[in-house]
């Protein structure tokens, strides 16, 4: 599996656990977002989180994508729990966006990754 990829999926398993559940919906969208990068190997009960998980994740087109999953992800069992708001709060300021972009689009529809590459841009820090 690809760094940057293995990297944004162990950041994504340790969102989904933050809630203290890790819903089979979350497993669902983690399986699925897997398949779509054909991958298919990776286990969500032992990986431990990176002891420098943002490594690899250095391209704006990664942060956003990693961001943009984020927000799917904590939607995914349809509860927006505050400990992945908080999560994903800080993983923003780490990629060097604004944390109330986590607020912005949690609250709302995501729009296609497109649309939402050029919104993020508003904040970038």
């Amino acid at each position: 599996m690809d760094e940057t990829l293995r990297k944004k999926i162990n950041l994504l398993v340790h969102l989904a656990k933050s809630d203290g559940k890790f819903h089979v919906s979350e497993t669902a969208f983690l399986k699925d977002l897997l398949r779509k990068n054909d991958e298919n190997d990776y286990d969500f009960e032992t990986e431990g989180l990176d002891d420098d998980p943002l490594k690899s994740i250095s391209s704006k087109l990664d942060k956003q994508e990693l961001l943009y999953w984020c927000l799917q992800l904590i939607k995914a069992d349809g509860i927006i729990h505050p400990d992945e708001v908080a999560f994903c709060k800080e993983l923003s300021i780490k990629l060097n966006f604004d944390p109330l972009i986590i607020d912005t689009y949690s609250n709302k529809l995501l729009p296609t990754f497109d649309i939402f590459c050029e919104e993020s841009q508003g904040f970038e820090g």
